[in-house]
């Protein structure tokens, strides 16, 4: 006997991936959502087909919003849903040759049962023969980017940047419909003025070291909220430009995510990588308190230049006053040799670079001049005056080594917009005084000779991008609207915008393009 079923699920695209040996998922299930481990199907017998959804779809509570469009495939349902809905309470209306069917050794009835899917939901289903498969159903809101489900303690709300939340589970639901299970994690808000929006921006700290949508291993995540960015490339397409540079060592890597957190569909996010010392990704020494002198104090560290000036270990510069803190070591590590060691290498470089109107050649032996350039040409095709405060503008120092400029971050803020037909930053942080030095400046000059040809491909790369993208982009900004300004493309309709973008980059790459060489 066939048991006829249909489930409908209000606001959101959902995924069912069928599982008979489910191996991408833990062993805990701790992606399984309502279907925890406590269902024991019973185990397939040789020569019995198991039984399939052939339908299945889901609606609110209410059946008021139902899912848009069900893909069906071998072992997988994708199910899209309302752009920005809450998920936490549908039902399901589904078709099955199955006899049974049940999540979490609940039975499930078809346009009646209710389930909660803020994280991935599986279900079992057994045939009359005794035959089982499972299913893990996630929800899917554009076609075009993976979901990520977070739900915290209790769906308990994320106030605090300063705090973590301990105790979040995460999941990830990919284009094809596998889930990721991630563990548990801990979330955070994140940012200055932007924790200030409507759209908030988080941190993630995973558990264990794991890799995320092909990138590498690490603990800790930015969701990227790009709430006050019309295009949601501003960020992805600077972090391109300083990936084509020649000696900027690490640049974030990313992939656009649509979130949900606690069941409530929050819109398009970037989910990139922290600026971290690591292995995989700012790869320096990575200190400890012992080490105090020798050598072992002179790496690594990464800097933070900021106005906010928001860190514990921190110091103003003596001939700049600029806001330098430390990011690592952090303040359970940094200690006063380490501190102080940092501090006069840092003075005694500025004190080269501005000891009269043209540099003391010396500054060459403190900083990585090439590192510099490449730093600056990015902050500059981009439009990026941030330095000018300075804000969000890092170095780095390794064991041995010379200080250098970067990793790049934060460019969703007067980006890639019409500028004026000057440089934009070439007097800010130490620029003024290196762009008095001769020898610098013929340097600037072979190094664009070296990258122009891979900057000028940018416009083909926002294309892509765009492309790529363009549904949830699209969606996000119908469901978050911007009512600031500061790019100057709120009020744009989505493609006006990236267009309006691609030709402010072309033009500020043709007056580099002349200004440069005529230095």
């Amino acid at each position: 006997m066939k048991i006829h079923t249909v489930i409908y699920i209000a606001s959101a695209a959902f995924a069912v991936l069928a599982i008979s040996s489910c191996t991408h998922l833990d062993e805990g299930g701790s992606a399984s959502g309502n279907g925890s481990s406590t269902d024991n199907p019973p185990v397939e017998e040789p020569g019995k087909e198991a039984p399939v959804f052939s339908e299945f779809s889901l609606s609110s509570s209410s059946g008021s919003i139902k899912s848009l469009s069900t893909d069906i495939g071998d072992g997988h349902v994708s199910v899209q849903y309302a752009y920005g809905g809450d998920i936490s309470s549908l039902k399901a209306t589904f078709s099955t040759d199955a006899a049974e069917v049940s999540v979490g050794g609940k039975r499930q009835v078809s346009g009646i049962t209710v389930n909660d899917f803020s994280q991935p939901v599986r279900y079992v289903l057994v045939s009359e023969e005794g035959v089982s498969a499972e299913y893990t159903v996630s929800v899917r809101f554009a076609s075009d980017v993976p979901v990520v489900y977070v739900t915290t303690p209790g769906k308990a709300t994320i106030d605090s940047k300063e705090n973590w939340l301990a105790g979040a589970s995460i999941n990830i639901c990919n284009l094809d419909g596998q889930v990721d299970s991630l563990g548990a994690t801990s979330i955070r808000g994140r940012g200055n003025s932007t924790w200030g929006y409507p759209k908030k921006p988080y941190n993630l700290k995973l558990e264990t070291k794991q890799k995320v949508l092909g990138m590498s291993k690490h603990k800790r995540w930015c969701l990227l909220a790009n709430w006050m960015d019309r295009t949601m490339l501003r960020n992805v397409v600077a972090f391109e430009i300083s990936r084509r540079t020649k000696s900027l060592e690490w640049t974030p890597d990313g992939r656009f995510v649509d979130l949900v957190l606690n069941g409530k569909h929050q819109g398009a996010y970037y989910l990139c990588e922290h600026v971290k010392i690591d292995n995989n990704r700012v790869n320096i020494t990575e200190m400890t308190s012992s080490d105090i002198d020798g050598e072992n104090v002179t790496g690594g560290y990464l800097l933070e230049l900021d106005s906010y000036y928001d860190e514990v270990n921190k110091f103003r510069s003596r001939y700049r006053y600029l806001p330098v803190m430390f990011k690592d070591p952090d303040e359970d590590v940094l200690v006063k040799q380490q501190f102080e060691y940092m501090q006069n290498y840092f003075n005694q470089a500025e004190a080269y670079i501005f000891s009269g109107y043209v540099p003391d050649s010396r500054y060459m032996d403190y900083i990585d001049t090439d590192s510099f350039i490449d730093w600056w040409f990015v902050y500059e095709l981009s439009g990026n005056t941030e330095p000018k405060h300075p804000k969000s503008s890092f170095m780095n120092k390794d064991r041995g080594g010379k200080l250098k400029a970067g990793p790049v971050w934060d460019f969703d803020w007067g980006t890639f917009v019409p500028s004026s037909a000057s440089f934009l930053d070439s007097n800010t942080i130490w620029y003024e005084g290196l762009f008095r030095d001769p020898a610098f400046v013929r340097r600037v000059k072979e190094k664009w000779a070296e990258s122009r040809d891979d900057f000028k491909g940018i416009p083909d790369f926002i294309d892509s991008q765009a492309a790529m993208y363009e549904e949830s982009a699209r969606k996000n900004g119908d469901m978050w609207k911007i009512n600031i300004v500061v790019n100057c493309d709120e009020s744009m309709e989505w493609r006006q915008a990236v267009e309006r973008m691609k030709t402010s980059y072309c033009s500020r790459f043709e007056y580099l393009d002349k200004a440069i060489p005529a230095l």
